[in-house]
């Protein structure tokens, strides 16, 4: 018999991050603008420094996109 006003119990959601590695997130193109959006930069930094951070990158036409799990890859590598 079910009481009334009984607690239904909940597990705690996910943490919003990624998974770790690059077997997460998704592969969604990103703008420079959202990159430095991610790792709270200015969008130029992003453009001048991809290849020195060694973060890759692709080129469509003239634009530069990062696959969001690289991104979120390339940032546990550098924590860790």
């Amino acid at each position: 018999m079910a009481r009334h006003g009984a607690r239904k119990e909940t597990t705690a959601a996910p943490a919003s991050r990624p998974p770790k590695g690059t077997l997460g997130g998704s592969n969604r193109l990103l703008s420079s603008r959202h990159v430095g959006a991610i790792l709270g930069i200015p969008e130029r930094t992003v453009r001048d420094k991809w290849r020195e951070w060694e973060l890759p990158a692709y080129r469509i036409g003239r634009h530069l996109r990062w696959k969001e799990r690289d991104v979120y890859a390339w940032i546990e590598r550098q924590s860790a």
